[in-house]
């Protein structure tokens, strides 16, 4: 089975991918997330996996703007535990260091530890996996790369610190997108429903929109504000609720959701993700 992440191999969007799939899963590295997406409209994979918010960064703005623009659902989720390694050429020590290449996520995530060394340039790449390769492929002997300790065993490359995330319960949540809505409840697990939507131009309208939940008992896991492109200070709202849109009280309520909205649509049900402690191992 091909899934689509973005990226290197390496990157922590593999990692998850394998947690999620297993490992006879076949990883598809695409340039950008919207790569991502085309991959799977395409059948070129199965499957695609980005991530979409993180426990200590926050919601990941781009991605949400994604699940609206493309017609893909969520069909699945995974929470990976992220431990950040500082890693470099091999000869190389942390005293000659005068770079750090990894992605802007990934550089938030370090920041009390970056906050040692304030005469270190970083500099964001596309993947924290790219900062690794782009030293290595280069032999630089001064820059170091913020990335897993998968991409330091995939790029035979030196481990100058440990561990070096700010949040020691570090983890990302990573949604399983697929051409199709995901089948009805199987197995034991809790089942998720995401949806967006906006308001109508009227006092309490939001008030409103929440309350049809809270009207029936249904609890709300999340809900993300997105300005709409093009038309000012209007927003579209994300919300993540409990159980699966095709039960009854989930019906219900979103049924009196879009009399009451101007826009609505399902982005999926899917069961509630698992942590997931990545294992590090040498690849072919």
């Amino acid at each position: 089975m091909v899934v689509a992440f973005q990226g290197e191999r390496g990157a922590f969007g593999e990692l998850a991918a394998v947690e999620y799939f297993g490992r006879k899963v076949r990883p598809l590295p695409v340039p950008e997330f919207a790569d991502v997406f085309k991959a799977v409209e395409k059948q070129k994979a199965a499957y695609g996996i980005i991530p979409i918010e993180n426990s200590q960064a926050g919601s990941i703005h781009h991605n949400y703007d994604l699940l609206l623009e493309n017609r893909l659902f969520i069909a699945g989720e995974i929470l990976l535990r992220v431990s950040h390694y500082l890693i470099a050429n091999p000869g190389v020590s942390r005293r000659s260091i005068r770079r750090i290449y990894s992605h802007p996520q990934a550089l938030v995530q370090c920041r009390r530890y970056l906050r040692r060394f304030p005469n270190i340039e970083t500099i964001p790449v596309s993947n924290t996996a790219s900062g690794v390769r782009l030293i290595r492929d280069h032999g630089l002997r001064d820059a170091a790369a913020i990335a897993s300790m998968q991409a330091m065993i995939d790029y035979d490359m030196k481990c100058l610190a440990k561990r070096i995330e700010d949040n020691p319960n570090n983890m990302t949540r990573f949604l399983i997108l697929a051409g199709r809505p995901a089948r009805k409840k199987s197995g034991r697990r809790p089942m998720k429903t995401s949806i967006v939507f906006s308001t109508k131009d009227i006092p309490g309208a939001l008030f409103k929109a929440l309350s049809v939940f809270a009207l029936r008992d249904i609890n709300l896991f999340k809900i993300e504000s997105r300005p709409v492109h093009g038309k000012g200070f209007e927003y579209l709202f994300y919300l993540d609720l409990e159980g699966e849109s095709y039960a009854e009280a989930q019906r219900n309520a979103i049924q009196h959701l879009q009399e009451i909205t101007s826009f609505y649509r399902m982005l999926g049900s899917y069961p509630a993700g698992r942590l997931a402690h990545p294992e590090y191992r040498r690849r072919r």
